[in-house]
């Protein structure tokens, strides 16, 4: 309406319904029982994942390795820092980036990556550290680790949610990306990944990001013949690390 302010518009707006000009907002039941039940059916797949959690674990590593994971059961955090350095001597890969993902601030896998010679950038833009200038880090790097944020036990899928620190560039431009996933991350299907999601956006009334990295083994294309071709769009090597829970038999 031209010529008329945001507070007077409303202003005209309550009192053609009849509001009180200091009336409070309402509260929207709907939207309120929408988010109860959302929370209810999140309550319910988490309770499901922890009483199958062997199940899916198993389901997981079976399903990666058919997409073509290079799949590691680890039984210990420090089997996981080992099983890494170990792949970076054989792979020889002097330049590393990683993401920051919380499981990769609690190993100490920096520091043995660099007893060994690795120069490892963790992805944190800082004063000095510029987009561009991390972006060609990763494109020289011969090998990118990650965490995961979820994994998706029937498709053999890492998903990895963007926010600062975690950049999908990582799992894409080295041509080796190592994907540690934990086992309380790893979730039945799609639809429970996206129940998870969806009430993560009612309770926080926020951006849900403006896309989610689903990862499910190395790149791969077909031209026209259909012949499979690896490596031209993402890396040529997908290696999936599996950190057991103590409680997990393999």
């Amino acid at each position: 309406m031209p010529g008329i302010s945001q507070e007077e518009f409303l202003k005209r707006v309550r009192q053609a319904l009849g509001k009180p000009e200091n009336a409070p907002d309402p509260e929207y039941v709907p939207l309120k029982l929408r988010r109860q039940h959302q929370r209810q059916k999140v309550v319910t797949i988490e309770a499901r994942a922890e009483a199958r959690r062997v199940e899916l674990l198993n389901r997981l590593a079976q399903v990666a390795e058919l997409n073509g994971w290079q799949v590691h059961r680890s039984p210990s955090e420090k089997d996981v820092v080992d099983h890494v350095v170990s792949l970076v001597r054989e792979k020889g890969a002097g330049q590393i980036v990683r993401s920051d993902h919380e499981i990769l601030k609690r190993l100490p896998l920096d520091q043995a990556l660099r007893r060994q010679g690795a120069r490892v950038r963790v992805v944190r833009a800082g004063r000095n550290v510029g987009r561009q200038q991390l972006r060609g880090e990763m494109a020289r790097a011969q090998l990118g680790i990650t965490g995961v944020d979820y994994a998706v036990a029937e498709t053999g899928t890492c998903v990895l949610l963007p926010r600062q620190g975690i950049s999908r560039a990582v799992s894409l431009l080295p041509p080796i990306h190592v994907a540690i996933v934990e086992a309380n991350q790893v979730y039945e299907s799609l639809d429970d990944l996206f129940a998870i999601r969806r009430l993560a956006f009612q309770d926080g009334r926020g951006e849900m990001g403006s896309y989610m990295s689903f990862i499910s083994g190395p790149s791969r294309t077909a031209d026209i013949e259909q012949t499979i071709v690896v490596g031209v769009h993402g890396p040529k090597e997908a290696h999936l690390v599996l950190l057991d829970s103590p409680q997990v038999e393999k």
